[in-house]
């Protein structure tokens, strides 16, 4: 019989890990000193624990090691290289998850240092409700918000706008469920004809927060969580879970300009 300690350094290991897979049931001992508790190996389990060892350094969780064990799969070629195949195909998932996260981060890095957006107060207004008439996408549709404006542009003229204002509305839209649609249109009369094809909205009658986004519209989002962390905190107004827009006017330049200009309607509490 062999100690604990003569196990473990059969494959290099600590008795530490023998102790976690004895309690873990992946390893247990042939037998337990019933005055003193001390753990007693055979030498046929020096095998064993080799072809875990093995497992471990290829990367395979001691949950799908006991699985496999608990199957006899340590004891049957078989059953060892159906679980490696399997394991192999997760680390190739894994590897290839990993990749366009770094593909990501890499692009990410090779873009100029983005500067945090400049301090502003906002801007309390009251709108009066305005009829928009546009394309809709929702976080399950395929594509972008990018791609939606592709898609809305050269449709533009089938809409009967409005002749002020001029610009055009980016409107988040809260559904049920936490869900939202976002919609690209058009400022339209209330007699205005619905357009095959699209979707027609009411920004309602409320107080707004109006502040600037500047810059490219890939930065939006930081301008947002400035607005809602710091911006609107700081200015005591308290948003709520409504209708919030993008006002696109005569100082949107195009959406990567870097002197592009485009106004925000958070919603606010009465």
């Amino acid at each position: 019989m062999l100690t604990i300690g003569q196990m473990a350094r059969c494959h290099g290991l600590t008795t530490k890990t023998l102790r976690h897979y004895d309690s873990i049931g992946l390893f247990t001992p042939a037998l337990t000193g019933r005055d003193n508790g001390y753990r007693y190996y055979s030498p046929e389990q020096i095998v064993t624990l080799g072809r875990i060892a093995w497992l471990r350094q290829l990367g395979m969780s001691l949950e799908d090691i006991r699985t496999l064990a608990d199957q006899g799969g340590l004891d049957s070629v078989l059953h060892m290289q159906q679980s490696l195949q399997a394991h192999a195909r997760q680390l190739q998932s894994e590897i290839a998850r990993s990749q366009k996260v770094l593909g990501h981060l890499q692009r990410y890095l090779a873009q100029p240092q983005r500067q945090l957006p400049a301090a502003q107060t906002p801007q309390k207004v009251f709108l009066a409700p305005q009829r928009i008439i546009g394309i809709a996408w929702q976080q399950d549709d395929p594509g972008t918000i990018a791609e939606l404006w592709q898609r809305f542009e050269p449709r533009e003229q089938e809409i009967q706008r409005l002749a002020e204002p001029v610009g055009t509305y980016g409107i988040c839209q809260p559904l049920e469920d936490g869900q939202w649609r976002y919609v690209a249109g058009l400022p339209v009369a209330a007699d205005a004809p619905l357009v095959p094809g699209m979707v027609e909205l009411e920004i309602p009658a409320r107080h707004y927060a109006r502040v600037e986004h500047h810059g490219s519209v890939a930065t939006l989002p930081e301008t947002f969580r400035a607005a809602y962390s710091e911006w609107l905190p700081a200015a005591g107004l308290m948003p709520i879970d409504a209708v919030e827009f993008e006002y696109t006017g005569e100082r949107f330049l195009g959406p990567m300009h870097p002197d592009s200009v485009v106004e925000l309607y958070i919603p606010l509490s009465a």
